[in-house]
């Protein structure tokens, strides 16, 4: 071993794996790939002995065809027409020259072995380096560049254990390593991620000086920027000397490689002020870097510089300026450059589409395209891929449709990043069973291809396709689940409200991919926060290290759409003193929690906040300021925001149309309506609720008949508004119609529990208590809600057992009731005398439940305890009651009062009564009646007196039926009805059979001083006996006869529809203002407690 060798060793470290055995050298990266089965030919070199050198397979008619090469061809003429084939990359010539070489029986020497191993080693084929493997194995006499040949052979291919096995092998043969041997060494130690090796072989490169060298030093600089060792990497550059742009270079590509994108900006403004300066790799490289950073500043400065340099010329340099104005969302300057360069490549139309895309003018990245393709460049999988997004962000189906074309006419469409290309494309334009056959076509399946898919359901709201495609992901060989899969699952559960689902989504998250990210612990907020889980959003929002404006935003709307504005409005001025300024999202989600709060104070500095930001003209919020001051009373307010508004959108004008009818101007809200160039189902759902509250029932649905003929679908909120119309009126009949209408449109094929508790109450008030039930069994999913309206539709039939029975089962299927259940259920106590049951149930609300009793509740305990004749403790219950005592609550004591004629107590309360709400006519006729029940005409009629000077009109009473969709009205005594004569002839023959059987008229119920003969025609008139009347003349004799009434119905009244079911056989519903009647057979569903 040579006394150098040994030097160079001796610079290794003691534990490297470099071991001497028996005179040969090992390491620990030995190892051949397989070698492919190749011909030989036996030849003699040198005349010593016989070694094989591989042959390819080339036909010899081949090369004497091709090759004209004279039989006295000499070594080095061999050798230079070897390194002309390498040189200019005619590697199928040089072996075609290789093989006239052994079929001459030509003998190469050491120099054109040497040559002919070079022109194995680089052709880039991995069965030619295997080739030159066999060559190298049968050289006898091996110089520097046949070891560095091969050793850079491998480099090429990354197999960097090979490239250090013949490394050390190279050293063992008493060769030193030179300046093309390093870098390849470097390389590997890099490849195997193997730093200290790194640091030593610096060390050794240090001692030989070739650490100086350019080449070396570029090697390591790119070595350690490799493993983020800035400061060794900077090292490394010291120590090269005379630096030229080359090796400047070098440095800024290493930094850029790694994308430290700040290191390699200060290497290359150190650069600017070198003598020589950059070139146009430098400005190129630079330019990158800016956009990279999305520094435009920094870019602009590096452009002028480069045009001072006289560099915006290179078309090279070019491509970089318009990616980086594309990176930093500057388009003119973007376009300007494009429009200025003479020359231009693929690249830059590339790029330069790729920058549309970016900004969002896919119409000109379309249009882009189409030039490109007319100058003669062609479709590559750059431009391709920008213009499938094109599509995407367009949901332009059709030119999607001729993309996919050209992709499968070429063998494209399987493809990993074309196929996920057309998955995200077909998803985004709403073709999601395309998506899925596009996604069903690719050999291989990336994060990509499956989120887009998975994208595609959530858009579509299938949520079930969604989460399948999510379990099939999670058992996908060689993918899994990332961030955008759980932020997009997280999103839908926020969307549909689905806490359960949202919830496993998380505990999978947890395990797969960790929460410790600012998109995923940002997207879990907002998640929680939609579904109504608050503590868990507050929960994972203050263990959040980073927030951001999204993140903020999500829990102020959390506590706004979860009634808690005040949270919401505390948390604004929160954020603002985090720093983060407020945006639209915010400002929405907090002006509306003032308009919840009825807070003007703090709405008007939220509008001033948004004047002074000039943010008035963002149309999101001009609506929701206008519907702040609509709701909180100050309409001219919202009424000169809307004025103000130049361009009036449907969005505002809705708002507008909202707030008018809200405070209950409807001609207002009609002209609006009437105004708009634009109308939406919203619109119309809007004018349809001011209708409800103002219009007759005829003109009500005359508007929804031409909200359908003006083809508007009608949705969801539409049947609610007009389901609850017909409940208020009632008009059951229409209301079945409707009912209808909606199975043939198919819109309880995804109904809402809404829509379906909406439809269970319209039933129960119209009279048909067992279709509602029928309903509310079928209905998938039942809210607090729909618990509550069939509750209360028992309730008002007095049904009591059946509401009892439901208040235990809605517990036992885990909905727990609220205040509104309570009332319910007490008020189906009441009006049945069941005071034990009341008095626990009222009790259970207190303690179990913990609900605050309010006055409506102790409202129904007076109610429970009035009817039943204990008068003092209902009068106790009120003077000790922890909240004030409504109207309603006295009312209560009142109405017991007349119940037991209890004329002292009456006084008492309606003396409250006309304190607390002096324009209630029904206060004064209750107290009247109890005078003129007990006789006492004096006091009755002083009462009516009363009643006159203040002004107070009786509410006459008024009774309805409907026949054939029409509404009956009928007043006492009235005789305008064109069968005013078959009404009362057919009351008084029932009122002679009736009499037959035991009826007698109670005079009590003449609340008129008249004759004693008169008393029996006089409650003959009573309305609600007189639309019975009709309903027996005009309906089918095995129909039943509904009948609405205003008031509560009288007591003699009561009793006579007793005798005529009886008499009819018919069955007979009566609904006052308590509740129903349904008399049967002579029997009234009340037991006669009402």
């Amino acid at each position: 071993m040579t006394q150098s060798i040994q030097f160079f060793l001796q610079t290794l470290p003691s534990n490297h794996p470099l071991n001497c055995i028996n005179g040969h050298y090992t390491h620990q990266y030995f190892s051949l790939p397989p070698k492919p089965k190749l011909k030989s030919v036996s030849t003699n070199l040198n005349n010593k002995k016989n070694i094989n050198f591989t042959l390819p397979e080339l036909k010899k008619t081949r090369v004497e065809t091709k090759l004209q090469i004279p039989s006295n061809t000499s070594q080095s003429s061999y050798s230079s027409l070897i390194q002309d084939c390498i040189s200019s990359n005619s590697f199928e010539l040089g072996k075609s020259i290789h093989a006239r070489i052994l079929a001459d029986g030509f003998i190469p020497d050491t120099f054109l072995q040497t040559k002919i191993l070079m022109l194995y080693a680089r052709s880039g084929e991995l069965s030619d380096l295997y080739i030159a493997r066999e060559l190298f194995d049968g050289m006898t006499m091996r110089n520097s560049t046949s070891w560095n040949t091969m050793i850079l052979g491998y480099a090429r291919i990354d197999d960097h254990k090979e490239v250090l096995k013949l490394f050390y092998r190279m050293l063992g043969t008493g060769i030193l390593p030179d300046k093309f041997t390093f870098p390849s060494v470097v390389k590997a130690y890099v490849g195997l991620e193997d730093f200290y090796g790194l640091k030593q072989i610096h060390s050794s490169i240090i001692k030989t000086g070739l650490n100086h060298n350019f080449v070396v030093g570029g090697s390591l600089i790119d070595g350690y920027v490799s493993f983020g060792s800035t400061d060794d990497g900077f090292a490394a550059f010291d120590e090269i000397n005379g630096k030229n742009v080359v090796s400047w270079n070098a440095v800024i590509r290493g930094f850029v490689r790694v994308m430290r994108w700040e290191e390699a900006w200060e290497v290359f403004y150190r650069m600017v002020n070198l003598d020589e300066g950059p070139d146009d790799f430098s400005f190129a490289t630079a330019i990158r870097v800016c956009g990279s950073l999305r520094s435009l500043d920094r870019g602009k400065q590096v452009h002028a510089k480069l045009i001072i340099g006289g560099f915006e010329g290179d078309v090279f340099v070019g491509n970089s300026l318009v990616d980086m104005y594309a990176k930093c969302r500057d388009p003119e300057s973007c376009v300007q450059v494009f429009d200025q360069m003479k020359d231009r490549d693929q690249v830059t139309w590339n790029s330069m589409i790729s920058g549309e895309v970016q900004f969002g003018n896919f119409s000109k990245a379309l249009e882009l395209f189409s030039r490109m393709q007319m100058l003669g460049f062609k479709i590559d999988r750059f431009n391709l891929g920008s213009v499938l997004g094109v599509c995407s962000g367009l949901a332009d189906a059709k030119t999607g449709r001729e993309l996919h074309g050209y992709l499968v006419r070429n063998f494209l469409d399987s493809d990993v990043i074309f196929g996920s290309a057309l998955v995200d494309m077909y998803s985004k334009c709403g073709y999601v069973e395309k998506a899925h056959h596009a996604f069903e076509r690719l050999v291989e399946r990336n994060e990509v291809s499956w989120n887009a898919l998975i994208c595609g359901y959530v858009q579509e709201l299938k949520v079930d396709e969604a989460l399948e495609l999510y379990h099939e992901m999670k058992f996908e060989e060689n993918v899994k689940p990332d961030r955008f899969t759980f932020t997009t699952l997280l999103n839908l559960c926020a969307i549909q409200g689905s806490l359960d689902q949202g919830k496993q989504i998380h505990a999978h998250l947890i395990r797969i991919v960790g929460t410790d990210h600012l998109i995923v612990e940002t997207e879990l907020v907002h998640m929680y926060a939609k579904c109504g889980k608050l503590n868990y959003a507050e929960q994972i929002f203050s263990r959040m290290e980073e927030r951001n404006s999204y993140s903020w935003n999500s829990l102020i709307e959390g506590y706004e759409q979860n009634d808690q504005p005040e949270q919401s409005l505390q948390l604004f001025w929160q954020m603002q003193v985090s720093g983060i300024k407020p945006d639209c999202f915010s400002l929405t989600s907090t002006i509306s929690a003032c308009r919840k709060l009825s807070n003007i104070k703090n709405g008007k500095e939220l509008h001033g906040f948004v004047v002074r930001n000039d943010l008035e003209n963002q149309g999101i919020l001009r609506c929701v300021l206008v519907d702040m001051y609509a709701k909180c009373g100050f309409m001219d307010y919202a009424c000169k925001i809307y004025s103000q508004t130049s361009e009036k959108d449907v969005n505002i004008q809705n708002v507008m149309l909202s707030s008018f009818i809200g405070c209950g101007k409807i001609d207002d809200a009609k002209l609006v309506f009437d105004q708009m160039d634009e109308r939406n189902t919203i619109s119309w759902n809007s004018i349809l609720v001011g209708f409800t509250k103002s219009e007759s029932k005829d003109e009500t649905f005359k508007l929804f008949k031409r909200m359908q003929e003006e083809n508007i679908e009608f949705d969801s909120l539409t049947l609610v508004t007009l389901f609850n119309f017909c409940a208020s009126l009632p008009a059951l009949a229409q209301g079945e119609q409707l009912h209808t209408l909606a199975i043939k449109k198919g819109c309880f094929l995804h109904s809402s529990v809404v829509m379906d508790s909406a439809l269970v109450d319209m039933y129960a008030k119209g009279g048909s208590i067992e279709r509602a039930r029928r309903i509310f069994d079928q209905m998938r999913d039942r809210n607090v809600i729909s618990w509550n309206a069939m509750i209360n539709g028992y309730a008002k039939h007095g049904l009591s057992e059946e509401v009892l029975v439901l208040y235990e089962l809605m517990q036992k299927e885990g909905i727990y009731p609220n205040d509104i259940t309570f009332l319910s259920v007490l008020s189906a106590c009441s009006h049945t005398g069941k005071i034990e049951e009341g008095l626990k149930i009222f009790i259970s609300m207190l303690e179990d439940f913990r609900i605050e009793a309010k006055a409506e509740h102790y409202t129904c305990m007076v109610d429970l305890l009035g009817r039943v004749g204990l008068i003092d403790e209902a009068k106790e219950v009120i003077e000790k009651m922890p909240v004030k005592p409504e109207v309603s609550t006295w009312g209560a004591l009142l109405g017991a009062c007349k119940l037991h004629q209890n004329i002292e107590m009456g006084k008492l309360a309606a003396d409250h009564l006309f304190d607390m709400d002096p324009q209630n006519p029904g206060h004064y006729v209750l107290l009247s009646n109890i005078y003129a029940v007990a006789g006492r005409w004096k006091e009755a009629e002083e009462v009516r007196n009363l009643m006159r000077s203040r002004g107070v009109v009786k509410e006459p009473g008024v009774s309805w039926i409907e026949i054939d969709n029409e509404i009956q009205t009928f007043h006492v005594g009235d005789q305008s009805h064109p069968k005013n004569k078959e009404i009362y002839d057919t009351l008084r023959g029932l009122s002679s059979r009736m009499k037959g059987l035991g009826y007698v008229p109670d005079s009590k119920f003449v609340l008129r001083n008249v004759e004693d003969d008169e008393e029996e025609e006089y409650l003959l008139q009573h309305s609600e006996r007189l639309a019975i009347g009709l309903g027996l003349i005009s309906l089918p004799e095995k129909s039943i006869i509904r009948v609405f009434k205003n008031l509560r119905i009288c007591g003699d009244c009561h009793t006579a529809t007793k005798f005529i079911s009886k008499i009819s056989g018919r069955k007979i519903i009566i609904r006052d203002t308590n509740r129903f009647h349904h008399f049967e057979n002579g029997i009234c569903s009340c037991g006669d407690f009402w």
